[in-house]
């Protein structure tokens, strides 16, 4: 008898773990192999990372990492615990296979990237179990031994950070360095930006924007200088800076990254010049802002193209994109938050308590993975 091909998956979070669920339920277990690899033995819920990290109240961590038991839907799909270390494949309609860190091969004849992204910080999580405590327990002991902390980043997860540390302290000297002349991106409108900075003065943290931190080391005389020379009294760096996407194993054809090292896929999320091989969530270059929101979308395109091409047909489900759209977190009972679609309303506390920081989507991430809550 034949060996049945595999449908081969990379990366284990917002996006391939949902890529996993939906061929499941699509392909027949008599006819094809999935296979899920990642490097954690479960799935890592990072909107509420920031929290655990500075705080142990809730044991977050207990609903946070979700183990994979109900990702297949029929139970028709393995897992590997795993790092890819690079790919080989040819141009065209054909398959190959991944080598992993231990040196072995995966055979695919469809393959998905979803990667994720490389943090920094507290956010740069050990890949098992008993490093992710000692990881937590490090950054939790960290702030709570701070007095000067001082965010290099002005993005969304600096300012939830600034929201968690101010719960966590009335005296703490909480500081924010961002190189824009506006907190966040202009991806979103400058009246939605400047009320999010008026939210955290009224938090009392305070704001240093059109400079940057280059060198992250504090002084003797606990000092760190920015890059227009100005100099902030520290005991504790934390980089909340933008993270890189994960893709060093990505060993395809020249021109297969991007200038940032993103996969570059057309709207079938196809990666260019290997129409077996498909890309989503963090990893590929689409300009919009990078949200595990958005990934159900990316997975939903990615899995009907291709139930389409093992049935020998041209795929044609198309990623159009999504609206823009950001909850931020102030703490647990703030917020702010803004959605593009009509005249682009914006959202304060009550709202984005409800929807985000209460739980920290925790409830929906979960029964996205099959559980009940």
């Amino acid at each position: 008898m034949a060996q049945k091909p595999n449908a081969v998956i990379v990366g284990g979070g917002g996006c391939g773990a949902q890529v996993a669920r939906l061929l499941s339920k699509s392909l027949k277990p008599e006819e094809y192999n999935i296979i899920l690899i990642t490097p954690r033995p479960y799935y890592t819920h990072l909107p509420a990372w920031i929290r655990m990290s500075v705080t142990e109240e809730g044991h977050l961590e207990d609903r946070a990492h979700i183990t994979y038991n109900y990702t297949f839907i029929n139970g028709n799909g393995q897992f590997v615990i795993g790092k890819v270390v690079s790919i080989n494949a040819e141009e065209g309609d054909k398959g190959g296979f991944v080598t992993l860190e231990g040196g072995e091969q995966v055979e695919f004849s469809t393959l998905v990237l979803t990667p994720g992204s490389i943090w920094e910080g507290p956010l740069n999580i050990p890949d098992n179990k008993k490093e992710t405590t000692e990881h937590l327990r490090t950054w939790r002991h960290k702030f709570a031994d701070a007095n000067d902390i001082i965010l290099v980043g002005g993005g969304a997860v600096a300012l939830e950070f600034a929201g968690e540390l101010r719960d966590m302290s009335a005296t703490k000297r909480i500081t924010i360095v961002h190189g824009q002349d506006m907190l966040l991106n202009d991806a979103y409108p400058a009246y939605f930006r400047k009320d999010v900075y008026k939210d955290l003065r009224k938090r009392d943290v305070e704001v240093v924007l059109n400079d940057l931190v280059d060198n992250l080391d504090i002084t003797e005389a606990g000092i760190i200088q920015t890059r227009n020379g100005r100099k902030l009294v520290a005991d504790l760096i934390v980089p909340c800076r933008g993270p890189k996407p994960n893709t060093g194993f990505v060993t395809l054809m020249p021109g297969t990254l991007s200038a940032t090292n993103h996969i570059r896929v057309s709207a079938t999320l196809q990666v260019m010049q290997y129409p077996r091989i498909f890309a989503g969530g963090d990893a590929i270059e689409w300009d919009e802002q990078k949200q595990v929101t958005k990934y159900d979308y990316h997975a939903s395109v990615i899995a009907s193209n291709i139930a389409t091409l093992l049935k020998k047909k041209q795929p044609s489900a198309l990623y159009r994109g999504c609206y823009e759209m950001i909850s931020i977190s102030n703490g647990k009972r703030g917020g702010s938050s803004y959605w593009s679609v009509f005249w682009g309303p914006t959202f304060g506390n009550f709202v984005s308590a409800a929807m985000k920081s209460k739980d920290l989507f925790l409830t929906w991430t979960r029964k996205r993975l099959g559980l009940s809550s």
